[in-house]
C-alpha cells in the first residue's frame, strides 16, 4: 500500500471518510496530481449511481456526457489512480465482471439475481461477532485481516418488475 493509500485508509478509520467530488479531488492534488475535467467527470459519473456500483463502461458512458474527451482508457487509468489512493475498491462479480465501489466505509454488497446489479448494503449486528470469529480463525498457517460478504437477492427495480401485473 502507498504511503497515499495509507494515510487514506488511516483517515477513513476515523469516520473522516473522503465522500463529495470536491472532497476527493482535493485529495488527488494534495498528492501532486492533476484535477482535469475528465477526472471530474468520471467521479461525478460514478458518485451518482448512488449505493448501486457500476462497470467502467458505465461510469465512462456518464461521463462522456459531462466531458465528451473522456474515452474508456482515461477512465481505467483514473479508476486505478484512484484505487491506488483508497477512493475507490475494485469489486470482481463471480460472473467475471468488475464494478467500481466508490463507498469507503466498512459495507457488504448485494448482487441482484435478475439484472446483475451491485449495491452497497450496510453492515448490521452481525460484524462485531463476524469480526470476533474471524480473530480465531488465525493460526500460524494463516492470518485473518478481513472478510468480504456478498448477499444474493433482487433490487428494488427488479422486485417491481416482478410483482408488476402480467411480468
Amino acid at each position: 500500500m502507498s504511503a497515499a493509500s495509507q494515510r487514506i485508509a488511516e483517515k477513513a478509520g476515523q469516520e473522516t471518510v473522503v465522500g463529495t467530488v470536491d472532497e476527493r479531488l482535493g485529495v488527488l492534488q494534495r498528492e501532486g496530481y492533476r484535477a482535469t475535467p475528465q477526472r471530474r467527470a468520471i467521479l461525478e459519473s460514478m458518485l451518482s449511481a448512488g449505493r448501486e456500483n457500476v462497470s467502467a463502461e458505465e461510469i465512462c458512458r456518464r461521463a462522456r456526457a459531462a466531458c465528451p474527451t473522456v474515452n474508456l482508457a482515461t477512465t481505467y487509468r483514473t479508476l486505478d489512480l484512484l484505487g491506488r489512493l483508497g477512493m475507490v475498491r475494485r469489486l470482481s462479480c463471480g460472473d467475471g465482471r468488475s464494478v467500481f465501489c466508490p463507498n469507503a466505509r466498512p459495507h457488504y454488497h448485494g448482487a441482484c439475481l435478475r439484472c446483475g446489479a451491485v449495491i452497497d448494503i450496510p453492515r448490521g449486528r452481525v460484524t462485531k461477532a463476524l469480526e470476533q470469529e474471524q480473530s480465531k480463525l488465525t493460526d500460524g498457517a494463516f492470518v485473518v485481516v478481513g472478510h468480504r460478504i456478498e448477499f444474493y437477492g433482487y433490487c428494488a427495480g427488479c422486485r417491481t418488475t416482478a410483482s408488476a401485473p402480467g411480468a
